[in-house]
């Protein structure tokens, strides 16, 4: 066949791109086919376009001041090193684009093109602003086979490509689509109802004898490898420290580094030779992961990319990762580590084992079907909405709009009865009771600890078998687990079950709850009588804890200067394991999620008097007509869809699972303050500039609330 490859192949300031694609095209000149790539622009208009990236990216915004005239000059600097470096960047790709074919895509019907493959890497990745998806989904080609191999949206979520409708349709008219990660398949799932296998890069099913090895490298000597898109400081201390303890030069390839003996502008072809010359790699990019596990070097891997930390997981070398909190300790011993030849191989032989069966099969199936494309079948089962309660009163009570209140009345008013969670003053946790045992009041507010369920879904069943509506409120993954048992077992009672959740980006563990209760106790030298975790003693915008001690008096704290709300909320390092990886947080099994419209001001200014707005999605018809029964007592509008990413929650927590399991480590070996004193940014562990900032910012709360409200 004659197949027409739609990838980043041009991109001058990294190898992974021109490397995957290269790798691409002989894996199907192995089988007899011919291959061309699509020119996405005229060469000249590449280095004209990654000088204009250098620019944007290293520009500062103009401010008087010697400060802002050294930034001036410094930006300059790096500005023309950037362009310097393109330059010797384009020479290289230059003659790494002569050993492909490249046709314009106004040749692809001329040269008789019978299959467009799309892929790989992150052409689907919304956030990528470089990415032209218009040009990436290919809705351009009309009437010829598409198939997408290895293709990626990085972190994009479905919901945020609803602004551009013919996505979701370019999307639809391919033959088949195959993922490179689980986010990615899940997009695709979402729009196609299609889940397809996940596949792996191009050059893992190229593999190691498919790169032409060279000398390439020997001419430094011995040498460290670094490859990676920027530095830390910590990292470019440890890595001198490591070069110069082992009499090793550092090498960085096409990236400049500072820290460098020789940048090296070379054909990305040369790549995979550094790497195997290399004594050792330091990378954190997925590439340069790729290759060192592919060549078995002794090499550290930084997964600031979820990508990078997947591969490794999937070939279970959790050995050379490196944790964020890492010492110099940690990066030696992962750095001296031989790789194990023989488990790295297997793993790549069964990647790409199973990756080419489901390639060939999929082209099999094309070339006998022909152009049979999968269909946009995307329907939003979500309505988008915001709002709040017209009691001002409630408002004043609830953590954001007062939404939970009011969709408890629809229930209560109808005789049946509401689960949420309460603080049990006693032992100082968060149990979820029913309006039969307490007052809905008491269950309004976030709560920032771990909730305990007991046998509260037994109550729920006895409620339901006696004719009562049951409205419950909890996390999304007890919305999930209620969710099962009313489809399951109690799918007669359907009608009667409502299931609210919430915005959740973790559960903090009950024990360190505890543990912040008797520091606090300790340090203030009163017994706590309980505690209102979001207060809106300064208002809706500013996050407080306040206090109630049991001799009568109070404190209000605002976030950042309490080390429990502030480690929970800023450093996300106190949350269950699972809530890392939490799958609810995608997929809702409830019938509404509310949660903080933080962003309302750029959608409705009528709505910014720092009262609280909630973020309302209407997920099930039982949903809807929850919200219409309670519209009346609402201030209620709908998105519409152009302010949709305004609403969504796009926070990855996956990132931060490696902080976290070093602060339970640290909590669990030498206590709660320490834990704190290592691994939170709060109040006390800022510098003194910050710290003066702070308590200005603090001194203005206090004195609005006190004298001007």
């Amino acid at each position: 066949m004659k197949i027409a490859i739609v990838t980043v192949y041009d991109s001058v300031v990294n190898f992974g791109s021109f490397l995957q694609a290269y790798a691409m095209s002989k894996v199907l000149e192995s089988r007899g086919h011919e291959v061309f790539f699509v020119r996405r622009m005229p060469n000249d208009e590449i280095l004209k376009r990654f000088n204009r990236l250098a620019k944007i990216q290293n520009s500062v915004s103009s401010k008087k001041g010697i400060k802002a005239k050294f930034l001036s000059q410094r930006s300059k600097y790096v500005i023309q090193r950037e362009m310097d470096a393109n330059k010797n960047r384009y020479k290289c790709s230059l003659s790494d684009w002569k050993s492909i074919k490249i046709i314009d895509p106004a040749e692809i019907e001329d040269c008789g093109i019978q299959l467009v493959i799309c892929g790989s890497d992150e052409i689907w990745n919304i956030h990528n602003k470089d990415i032209d998806l218009d040009f990436y989904s290919c809705g351009w080609v009309k009437h010829i086979p598409k198939l997408a191999y290895a293709i990626s949206s990085g972190n994009s979520k479905t919901s945020e490509y609803l602004n551009d409708p013919e996505f979701f349709n370019a999307v639809g008219d391919f033959c088949k689509i195959l993922p490179r990660d689980q986010m990615t398949q899940s997009m695709i799932s979402d729009i196609t109802n299609v889940k397809e296998s996940i596949v792996c890069d191009p050059t893992l099913l190229l593999g190691q004898d498919g790169f032409t090895l060279t000398n390439k490298g020997k001419e430094f000597g011995k040498y460290i490898l670094v490859y990676s898109y920027f530095l830390t400081r910590k990292e470019k201390k440890f890595i001198k420290k490591y070069a110069r303890n082992n009499g090793l030069k550092i090498i960085s390839p096409c990236i400049y580094s500072s820290i460098a003996d020789e940048v090296v502008y070379t054909s990305a072809l040369d790549f995979p030779s550094l790497v195997f010359n290399a004594e050792c790699v330091y990378t954190t990019t997925f590439h340069g992961t790729i290759f060192s596990l592919m060549f078995a070097k002794r090499f550290c891997a930084l997964s600031r990319l979820p990508k990078v930390a997947n591969l490794l997981e999937q070939l279970e070398t959790y050995d050379h990762e490196l944790n964020l909190d890492f010492s110099y300790d940690d990066f030696c011993a992962v750095l001296n580590k031989f790789a194990d030849r023989s488990v790295i191989g297997d793993g790549l032989n069964r990647l790409k084992s199973t990756s080419e069966d489901i390639l060939w099969k999929a082209i099999e199936e094309i070339e006998n079907n022909g152009y049979t494309p999968i269909g946009n079948h995307y329907e939003s089962r979500c309505k988008y909405l915001y709002g709040y309660t017209k009691q001002d009163d409630i408002r004043r009570k609830s953590s954001s709009g007062g939404l939970f209140y009011e969709l408890s009345q629809v229930i209560l008013e109808d005789g049946g009865v509401v689960f949420g969670a309460c603080y049990d003053k006693e032992m100082h946790q968060v149990v979820h009771k029913s309006t039969e045992e307490t007052s809905i009041e008491n269950m309004l507010k976030s709560k920032y600890v771990e909730s305990k369920l007991g046998d509260t879904y037994k109550k729920i069943e006895t409620y339901l078998k006696d004719g009562k509506k049951v409205l419950f409120c909890g996390t999304p993954c007890q919305a999930a687990g209620l969710y099962n048992l009313k489809e399951k077992k109690w799918s007669r009672y359907k009608n009667q079950l409502f299931i609210l959740d919430f915005l959740c980006e973790g559960v903090p563990s009950y024990k360190i709850f505890q543990e912040y209760i008797k520091d606090s106790e300790n340090k203030s030298e009163k017994e706590i009588e309980t505690i209102e975790f979001r207060s809106k003693s300064y208002g809706w915008n500013v996050h407080c804890m306040k206090i109630q001690y049991k001799d009568g008096t109070s404190r209000i704290i605002p976030s950042f200067s309490d080390s429990y709300m502030h480690t929970f909320i800023m450093d996300l390092t106190m949350n269950r394991r699972s809530c890392y990886a939490c799958p609810f947080r995608e997929k809702k099994y409830s019938d509404v999620t509310i949660g903080d419209f933080w962003k309302v001001s750029n959608v409705d200014k009528s709505c910014v008097d720092n009262k609280g707005v909630s973020a309302i999605f209407v997920n099930s018809e039982a949903g809807n007509i929850l919200i219409e029964k309670a519209r009346k007592n609402l201030y209620i509008k709908e998105l519409e869809d152009r302010d949709i990413l305004q609403m969504e929650q796009h926070l990855d927590t996956s990132l931060y699972l490696d902080k976290r399991n070093n602060f339970y480590t640290e909590f669990l070996s030498n206590g709660y303050n320490s834990a704190i004193r290592k691994y939170s940014t709060y109040f006390q562990n800022r510098g003194i500039v910050d710290k003066l900032k702070l308590i200005k910012r603090w001194t203005k709360l206090e004195y609005k609330r006190r004298f001007k409200n």
